[in-house]
């Protein structure tokens, strides 16, 4: 099959399993109210209890939407431990119920088999749990994939660095127009960015789960149609994105995406996490990256990076926001400007609770960027920090650098401030302690903390315990500072409302 010729499957494929009435489930779902963008369901008849019921299931399915059936093998992160013979007897009897295109791995008995029958309705695929495939493996595999002569050849890596997936994305982007399509994306949480974006690089479709994830990495069918769709992205859309390590946690994609849609703004928010900030380099120009927030623990390096900067930038050496600068004279060139939205993350709350800031006087946990941030944020408006350290080497040239008085975090004593801000990672991880035992709060002081997942943290926890009547979750921050952030991205103002409705429902999606 052509690249030119209509392909049978588009767009977004749901992974169909046979486990616990999962199958009849997502089939009355998708009758009733189908996710945006799917294109296809797929058959993985090895996490069925028995071939023959998959096989059954194909004949229902190809009523629903177009059907792909796998019978992966446990090599390639499947559970069919059968024989070739009786693979290949369960594939052909799906094609004949119905089925639009049978996957077999490259290499195998059955996958040779397939393409003297029905290569026009065969994928050959590969996947790789462990790393990346090389260039010359790529390349090899690709030319004997092309010898079968498929309907498309899917190679499935694990991405060991941002570059992967874009390696995964060029891949795909260079398939000869005469020969078969392919479908390549990179396993993991650094390789979400292919999965996402592999259709607009000129895949067929990609996958996406309508329960558990069965491959590392793997986005919801719903989140790939609803919150990223894909099905809708072209070479054309712009893209965002924040940048971190780790980034699999943050929900900043599910409040900037709702509302990029409601406008009909042709760009997309995409996690990218990084192993370190030069990572980021090298997606800058192929993915054509616009503007990405900055998250733990790359602020000060993207301040560094950024060719011009906000003064809140400049006055706490940390970027939490970074966006094409296209005024220059050659807008080809890699500019970005830095930006810290941090400040109104901190002052947002407060003034929307209608907090009394003059003379208040604040603890600030911690001494690196978050903590720099806040320090800026509240001395603009007439509050007095005190940065509290755990290692005075670093938090007492933190403080004298930001010109404010610092102290162990030891000696930090019940009411000795009207505010404690947790400007610290601890929370971020499970098992993490609170900075700060309950006894440093009571009924007045004000409990401020900067992270926002999970949403009750051991330090809201100690706040509550010690009697802190005034907690604001980090949800807020997130919330004020991402609405400077949309609107210098993209020149149009969002809501509150619409960034806490997209959180909480994101928040009750994770979390129940």
């Amino acid at each position: 099959m052509s690249g030119a010729e209509p392909f049978p499957i588009c767009g977004i494929v749901g992974i169909l399993s046979g486990e616990n009435g999962e199958a009849d489930r997502v089939l009355r779902e998708v009758a009733s109210n189908s996710p945006p963008g799917l294109g296809g369901l797929e058959i993985r008849a090895d996490l069925f209890p028995t071939l023959d019921e998959a096989v059954a299931m194909v004949e229902q399915a190809a009523k629903v939407r177009p059907v792909l059936f796998t019978v992966r093998l446990k090599s390639h992160g499947g559970r069919f431990e059968g024989d070739e013979k009786t693979r290949v007897r369960a594939i052909n009897d799906a094609l004949d119920r119905g089925a639009g295109l049978v996957d077999a791995e490259w290499g195998s008995e059955a996958s040779r088999q397939i393409a003297q029958t029905a290569s026009s309705s065969l994928v050959v695929s590969h996947h790789d749990f462990d790393g990346m495939i090389s260039d010359s493996e790529l390349r090899g595999l690709t030319r004997e994939a092309e010898s079968l002569r498929p309907a498309a050849i899917k190679v499935v890596p694990t991405a060991t660095s941002p570059s992967d997936s874009l390696r995964m994305l060029q891949w795909v982007s260079s398939a000869r127009g005469d020969g078969p399509r392919r479908v390549g994306f990179a396993m993991g949480d650094l390789g979400a960015l292919s999965r996402i974006l592999s259709v607009p690089w000129g895949a067929p479709f990609t996958y996406a789960a309508f329960g558990e994830a069965v491959a590392p990495g793997q986005i919801s069918v719903r989140e790939m149609g609803e919150l990223y769709r894909t099905h809708e992205l072209s070479a054309a859309t712009r893209i965002f994105g924040v940048i971190g390590n780790p980034v699999g946690h943050s929900l900043s994609p599910h409040i900037h995406n709702p509302s990029l849609a409601s406008r009909g703004i042709d760009a997309v928010y995409l996690p990218l996490a990084l192993n370190e900030f030069e990572d980021f380099h090298g997606l800058v120009e192929p993915l054509g990256v616009d503007g990405v927030s900055v998250t733990i623990p790359f602020k000060s390096e993207a301040c560094q990076f950024a060719s011009i900067h906000d003064d809140d930038s400049l006055a706490c050496g940390a970027s939490n926001t970074l966006v094409r600068d296209r005024t220059g004279k050659d807008a080809s060139k890699s500019r970005f400007a830095g930006w810290n939205t941090d400040v109104e993350g901190v002052v947002g709350p407060l003034r929307r609770r209608n907090v009394e800031l003059d003379g208040l006087t604040a603890a600030i946990l911690g001494n690196g960027g978050a903590a720099r941030g806040a320090v800026r944020a509240l001395v603009q408006v007439g509050v007095e920090p005190t940065i509290y350290y755990r290692s005075k080497e670093r938090g007492a040239s933190v403080a004298a650098e930001l010109g404010v008085p610092s102290s162990h975090l030891s000696e930090l004593s019940p009411g000795s401030h009207g505010m404690i801000v947790n400007a610290t990672p601890l929370g971020l991880k499970a098992g993490d302690p609170s900075p700060v035992p309950p006894e440093v709060f009571d009924s007045a002081t004000i409990a401020f903390d900067m992270i926002y997942d999970p949403p009750q943290t051991p330090f809201l926890a100690a706040a509550a315990s010690g009697g802190a009547d005034l907690r604001i979750t980090g949800r807020e921050m997130l919330i004020c500072q991402g609405l400077v952030q949309f609107e210098l991205f993209t020149g149009r103002a969002a809501s509150y409302e619409e960034f806490e409705m997209s959180f909480l429902k994101a928040q009750k999606l994770r979390y129940g």
